[in-house]
């Protein structure tokens, strides 16, 4: 029934706590679990205001600075998949991830259909309607745009850590 479930991770104790959802339902459908984490891509956008070789030089310089900055994002965010697919093969249950980079709900959700993901277990942070519309919601936008069942976890504690 569910052959692929994807777990998006931010990094947050918070987003962990679905884990142990997909791994249940991983067990008992034999499913392959992929851990997912969306990295925001620096994308600096570099206007000099002076000419000439000084403007150049400190533009190539900010915009190397920014692309260091992304792969030691990406590899920090590997090694923390990494663990955690370890700890996921130590219970028995087939795991994998990916990281990719761009806007969360957006990424999950072409990375759902890419992968034909069958099922998405998520965390909400638990913030109420006023904060949610004010400040976006990840789990309400793949909730509303995916093409799959979302199981959306609640934190036990009312979340926000």
């Amino acid at each position: 029934m569910f052959e692929r479930i994807v777990v998006p991770l931010d990094g947050s104790r918070l987003s962990a706590q679905a884990l142990p959802y997909a791994v249940e339902i991983g067990k008992r459908f034999d499913s392959e679990v992929i851990l997912v984490r969306v990295i925001s891509p620096s994308g600096l956008t570099i206007m000099p205001q002076t000419t000439g070789m000084e403007g150049t030089v400190a533009t190539d310089i900010i915009a190397q600075e920014a692309r260091m900055k992304d792969v030691d994002n990406a590899a920090h965010a590997k090694r923390y998949l990494m663990n955690w697919v370890q700890s996921l093969k130590a219970q028995d249950v087939k795991a994998s991830y990916q990281v990719t980079a761009g806007t969360p709900a957006k990424s999950i959700m072409e990375l759902v259909v890419a992968q034909q993901v069958s099922l998405i277990v998520m965390m909400s942070h638990g913030r109420g309607r006023f904060k949610r519309a004010m400040m976006g919601s990840v789990a309400d936008a793949v909730l509303r745009g995916s093409s799959v069942p979302v199981l959306i976890v609640r934190p036990k504690d009312g979340g926000n850590k």
